[in-house]
């Protein structure tokens, strides 16, 4: 709508033309924002499984003489998740400040790297004729695939809580709007943590297969990680896309993975 003289009316300080944005950049509105969010965690929500299905192919070549070594990884990964679920019930019982103590962290990461020595050195007593290199890799890839189930039903639970109208999904799409942080950044950030998550659960159990010792650096490798997502948790979600330490997660599992490619390559 514009006035006689064919500038902009009160109806719109910014257009002449409704439908014209030359020119202009319109920040999305909250349901575009919902409606890409469920679009990009729809993609994420497939994109996971077939993560799990490529890890699955590029180890068949290291495939050991009995498919329960994968079943054994699996035990790891969910002793790894009962940790997790332990940690925070304790958490909820008692101080909620203790989500964000790094003393906690430590504990938790060192009691699943002791599970992780705990089940290689079982793989070891129970397939003695296997390659080691072999068999923690499927211990590592049995792991991982734990967390990417897990990682899959919090999308899709995400997806559906952003997609009904609650008023978690309206403090959801507040935040993002006043934080200025698109769809595609958050969708982008979180399957950055789950390849992550993967890399470092394959290369961390090779890692102790080639040397228990490894252990203690796997868990400073660990609490690295975990510190990287406290530091994050105590800024805002605009802070956190903008910051280097959003990549940590993936940082460390890739260098994890590369030593313990480094260490299959020398062995």
């Amino acid at each position: 709508m514009t006035d006689t003289d064919g500038t902009p009316g009160p109806t719109d300080p910014h257009c002449a033309d409704p439908h014209d944005h030359t020119g202009h950049d319109h920040p999305p509105t909250g349901a575009d924002l919902v409606q890409d969010l469920v679009k990009g965690l729809s993609i994420l929500a497939l994109v996971i499984p077939v993560l799990a299905v490529v890890l699955l192919l590029a180890i068949l070549p290291l495939a050991p003489t009995s498919p329960v070594v994968l079943l054994l990884g699996i035990a790891l990964g969910a002793a790894h998740l009962g940790s997790l679920v332990v940690t925070s019930l304790f958490v909820a019982r008692t101080r909620t400040q203790l989500a964000v103590n790094p003393g906690l962290l430590a504990v938790r990461s060192a009691v699943e790297e002791a599970l992780r020595v705990a089940a290689v050195l079982l793989a070891l007593v129970l397939w003695p004729a296997d390659i080691r290199a072999e068999l923690g890799v499927w211990v590592g890839a049995g792991a991982a695939l734990v967390w990417l189930t897990l990682a899959t039903a919090q999308t899709i639970s995400t997806r559906r809580r952003i997609a009904r109208p609650s008023d978690w999904s309206k403090d959801a799409i507040s935040t993002l709007l006043a934080e200025r942080v698109g769809a595609r950044s958050a969708v982008v950030m979180r399957l950055l943590d789950v390849i992550g998550t993967l890399t470092f659960q394959v290369g961390a159990t090779v890692l102790v297969i080639l040397s228990p010792v490894l252990a203690i650096g796997t868990v400073v490798l660990s609490i690295g990680s975990g510190l990287s997502t406290l530091v994050l948790q105590r800024r805002s979600p605009a802070e956190r896309a903008r910051s280097a330490w959003a990549y940590a997660p993936l940082a460390i599992g890739v260098l994890t993975l590369a030593l313990a490619s480094l260490g299959l390559i020398t062995l």
